[in-house]
C-alpha cells in the first residue's frame, strides 16, 4: 500500500508540472492579446523609414511665401507629398497635394503667390508637411511658423500692453507718438467696454499713401487710408511722420475694430456695422471734422439713413458711406450719453452671445432698433426740405425706335397696317395657305393608313 501510494503521489505530481506551464502560456498569450487591443497601431518604423532632412519657410512680402522640403526614405520610395498651412491665428488649414517625382530622395517646393492668396504685412503662418511611402507609412513634420514680414522697409518698432507699432520714417520721436496714441486709445476702450486687448496687434505704418497701397490687397480703392484685419490682429496704415491729426484719427479707430473684435468673438456673427464703426469713430481723439456738418445736412433734408439698413451693411456710394459714419458715430456716443457707458458694454456682451441687434437692444435699452433710431433723430436739427428725387422719364419716348434694330427693314419697308400679314403680297399668302392644307391633308391621309393597318392585323 506504501507502494501504491508513491506512485500515485508521483503521477500527481507529474501532472502538475506539465498543467502549470501551459496555464503560465496561457496567461502570458492572453496578457499579450490584450495590451495588443489596447494599444493604437502605429505603422512599425514610419517615422523611421522616411527622415525629413530640412523643411522651410521664405517670405518675400508682398510676392510670395515659398515652402521647401527635403526627406529621405529608408525602406521604399517616397510617392506623395501634402503641404498644409494657413494664418496662425485662424485655426484653418488649406491643403495642397505638391508634385514629386517619386524616389527615396525628394524634394518639394510649393509657392504660394500671396497677390493672389493675400494676407496682410506681418501675418504669422503656421505650415506643416505629410509624407507617405509606397508601403503606406506615413508622416508628419511638427508644425513650424513662418512672419510674412515686409522686408522692404527699416521698421523700428515699440510694444506696450500687447500693442506693436513698427515704422520706418520720423525716428524715436514718431515712435512715441505713436505708441502714446495707441496706449491713450485702449485707456478710452477700457472706458467704454471695460476691455483689453487679450491677443496681441501690429500696427504697421507707412510713411505714404503710395508705400501703403503696395502693402494692401490688388485692386484695392485709393481712398483707403487704414485697415484692421481682426481675425490676424494686424492693423496697417499711411500717416507722414508730425501729422499728429491722423495719428490721433487712425491709430484709435483701427485699435478700436481690435478690442471690439477680441471681445465679442463668437462664431455665429459679428457686432452690427453701426456699433462697430460708431465705436471706433467714437474713440479718436481727433473726431471726423465733417461728421457733424454731415448729419445737420443730412437731417435738414430729409435723407438720414434708418439705423436697421446701418445694421447689414454700409452703402457703397461715397458720400452715402460717409453718412452711414457719421451716424453710427452720433448713436454710440447717444447712447453713451443717456444710458451709460455700462450699457454699452452689455450690447458688447450681448452681440458677443450672437444676439440680433433688435433683440440686443431690447434686452438692454428696452428699445426696438426703430425706437432707438427715432429717439436719436429727436437731437438733430429738424427737417426743413425734401430733396426732390431726379427726374426719370415715366413714359419711353415716341422716337425711341427710329432707327429700325439691325436685320430688319427700316421704316420705310416697315408695314404701316396692325395685321401680321400686313405688306404681305396676295398671291404669297395664296400659297402659304394651299400649302399648309396640302401638309394638314397628308398628315390625315397617313393617320388613316396606320389605322387600317392595325384593324386588318387584328383581324388576321
Amino acid at each position: 500500500m506504501p507502494l501504491l501510494f508513491a506512485s500515485v503521489a508521483r503521477g500527481e505530481a507529474a501532472q502538475a508540472n506539465t498543467v502549470i506551464p501551459k496555464l503560465a502560456r496561457y496567461l502570458l498569450i492572453l496578457t499579450l492579446l490584450t495590451i495588443g487591443l489596447l494599444t493604437p497601431w502605429v505603422p512599425v518604423g514610419a517615422a523611421e523609414r522616411i527622415q525629413i532632412l530640412t523643411a522651410t519657410a521664405r517670405s518675400e512680402f508682398p510676392a510670395r511665401i515659398t515652402f521647401t522640403l527635403t526627406a529621405e526614405a529608408q525602406a521604399s520610395e517616397i510617392v506623395a507629398a501634402q503641404l498644409l498651412y494657413g494664418a496662425t491665428r485662424q485655426n484653418v488649414l488649406s491643403v495642397v497635394d505638391v508634385p514629386l517625382t517619386p524616389g527615396r530622395r525628394i524634394e518639394a517646393r510649393h509657392v504660394l503667390d500671396t497677390q493672389v492668396y493675400y494676407y496682410p504685412p506681418g501675418t504669422a503662418m503656421s505650415y506643416r508637411w505629410v509624407l507617405r511611402d509606397a508601403s503606406g507609412a506615413e508622416v508628419t513634420t511638427p508644425r513650424a511658423e513662418v512672419i510674412h514680414h515686409d522686408e522692404r522697409f527699416p521698421w523700428a518698432e515699440r510694444t506696450e500692453r500687447n500693442v506693436t507699432v513698427l515704422w520706418y520714417e520720423g525716428g524715436a520721436a514718431f515712435g512715441e507718438t505713436l505708441i502714446g496714441a495707441a496706449t491713450a486709445a485702449l485707456d478710452r476702450m477700457a472706458a467704454a467696454l471695460g476691455a483689453e486687448l487679450e491677443q496681441p496687434v501690429r500696427i504697421y505704418v507707412y510713411a505714404s499713401s503710395a508705400d501703403l497701397r503696395t502693402a494692401l490687397q490688388a485692386n484695392s480703392v485709393d481712398w483707403v487710408g487704414g485697415q484692421a484685419f481682426t481675425d490676424l490682429g494686424i492693423i496697417v496704415g499711411a500717416i507722414a511722420p508730425g501729422d499728429v491729426a491722423e495719428v490721433g484719427r487712425l491709430i484709435p479707430h483701427e485699435l478700436a475694430h481690435q478690442v471690439l473684435a477680441q471681445l465679442a468673438d463668437n462664431p455665429y456673427g459679428e457686432p452690427p456695422p453701426w456699433f462697430d464703426e460708431g465705436l471706433a469713430m467714437y474713440a479718436q481723439t481727433r473726431p471726423d471734422p465733417w461728421v457733424e456738418e454731415q448729419l445737420d445736412e443730412a437731417a435738414r433734408e430729409g435723407r438720414l439713413i434708418p439705423l436697421e439698413a446701418l445694421a447689414a451693411s454700409f452703402p457703397a456710394d461715397t458720400d452715402q458711406a460717409l453718412l452711414s459714419y457719421a451716424q453710427s458715430q452720433a448713436v454710440v456716443e447717444y447712447i453713451i450719453a443717456t444710458y451709460g457707458a455700462e450699457k454699452l458694454r452689455a450690447l458688447a456682451l450681448a452681440f458677443a452671445a450672437a444676439t440680433p441687434p433688435d433683440q440686443a437692444l431690447q434686452t438692454v435699452l428696452g428699445r426696438s432698433v426703430d425706437e432707438l433710431d427715432a429717439e436719436w433723430r429727436v437731437t438733430l436739427p429738424p427737417q426743413e426740405r425734401t430733396v426732390a428725387p431726379t427726374p426719370v422719364p415715366q413714359t419711353a419716348p415716341a422716337d425711341r425706335f427710329a432707327e429700325p434694330p439691325i436685320g430688319l427693314p427700316d421704316a420705310a419697308e416697315a408695314p404701316s397696317g396692325g395685321s401680321p400679314f400686313a405688306g404681305v403680297a396676295a398671291p404669297a399668302l395664296v400659297v402659304g395657305v394651299l400649302f399648309c392644307g396640302a401638309a394638314v391633308l397628308a398628315v390625315g391621309v397617313v393617320a388613316l393608313l396606320l389605322v387600317w393597318r392595325a384593324g386588318a392585323a387584328r383581324r388576321g
